[in-house]
């Protein structure tokens, strides 16, 4: 039986097949009708739809189009708890990708298949397996949240397969590469910033971002605390990093100190920022790569290394010269353990090899 509760505030119960059912009673006399295998399901949905009451923002479930409650999920519930970047990111995909697509179609009418449609013509346009993976993680997620609000029956974007990403093995530079490289930058005006890259494997942002306040040249150490991301519409901008686990205390080698020494010393303009244009301000990200590839068309290297690939260089010699990788972790800025072993797990040859050596000792069957 119905679980008895003040008149308007709906009721639930357990049916005898063991699935959980709500009922909340709308202004217009229907009712909405909600089902879980899950009792907190139920009641977390219940609670929901109070406050709807209680706001005033009930929706009509057979008339609000997906666009709509898209954008009602992006702007309320995940534009707050994303970076600058990350939103405009999202705003982007939802505004040219998915709302031109599918925003007129009843939230209620979204099927399987028409998700499938989605990503194969976004594939065949031309867009990399990556963004449309992005594509089906904002559809997935919205509809999670219809569904949570008892809006749809079922999650449908659960049930289908998105494009995996393909991920490209990293490839540190040499030694012999990076000296090259050192010995042809030496005098550049940005010597010390791809320096620090490749000494404490900063993010080009979080070194782009690096202020005087944060290098401590006493102790040796430098404070992460900021990223610098260029966004379309609103040019550079200055922020905290990717994550909490980015903002780190990094210690620096002693050429890295040298290099930063020499760097400070030799700043003609006066700026919080590290590394700064003639004005003070700090560099385009997208001018900083220009000046590296011509970098090293110069030197004779490789056009095709990145940027990253310092960073790249830096956790593939630490894990190389045997640093435990959950301190590399730290060191790096990854938020998860899984993605530091996922990207350089593969560098790790030696440590399968002491892995085995350690099984013979221990099953010695000669």
């Amino acid at each position: 039986m119905p679980k008895r509760r003040a008149k308007g505030t709906g009721t639930y119960y357990k049916r005898d097949d063991g699935l959980w059912v709500a009922q909340f009673p709308l202004p217009n006399g229907k009712r909405k009708v909600k089902y879980s295998r899950k009792q907190k399901d139920v009641i977390d949905w219940l609670h929901e739809m109070r406050l709807q009451g209680a706001s005033g923002t009930y929706t009509d479930d057979n008339k609000v189009t997906f666009g709509d409650f898209l954008d009602k999920w992006f702007e309320e519930i995940k534009a707050p708890t994303v970076k600058l970047s990350t939103y405009f990111t999202h705003e982007s995909i939802i505004r040219n990708h998915i709302k031109p697509e599918i925003g007129n179609v009843r939230l209620s009418e979204i099927t399987p298949a028409l998700l499938s449609t989605l990503y194969a013509k976004k594939l065949k346009s031309g867009l990399s397996k990556r963004t449309v993976a992005f594509i089906h993680t904002i559809i997935q997620q919205t509809l999670k949240q219809a569904h949570k609000w008892g809006l749809v029956p079922r999650n449908v974007a659960e049930v289908v397969d998105a494009p995996t990403p393909e991920q490209k093995p990293v490839e540190p530079l040499s030694r012999s590469q990076v000296n090259v490289l050192l010995n042809h930058l030496k005098e550049d005006r940005l010597f010390a910033l791809y320096v620090v890259m490749l000494g404490c494997g900063l993010r080009r942002g979080e070194a782009l971002a690096l202020q005087w306040d944060c290098v401590n040249f006493d102790s040796g150490f430098i404070l992460v605390k900021r990223s610098l991301q260029n966004i379309p519409g609103r040019g550079i901008v200055v922020s905290e990093p990717k994550s909490r686990s980015s903002y780190r205390i990094i210690a620096m080698p002693e050429f890295v100190r040298y290099s930063l020494q020499r760097h400070k010393d030799m700043q003609i303009v006066e700026s919080e920022y590290v590394f700064c244009t003639s004005k003070g301000t700090p560099f385009s990200p997208r001018n900083v790569v220009k000046y590296f590839k011509k970098a090293l068309r110069e030197a004779g290297l490789p056009t095709t290394i990145r940027i990253h690939d310092l960073r790249h260089t830096f956790v593939s010699y630490m894990l190389s010269q045997n640093v435990p990788p959950k301190d590399v972790q730290m060191i790096a800025g990854h938020a998860d353990f899984s993605t530091t072993m996922d990207i350089y797990g593969h560098l790790m040859p030696g440590a399968q090899k002491k892995a085995a050596e350690k099984m013979d000792k221990l099953f010695d069957t000669h």
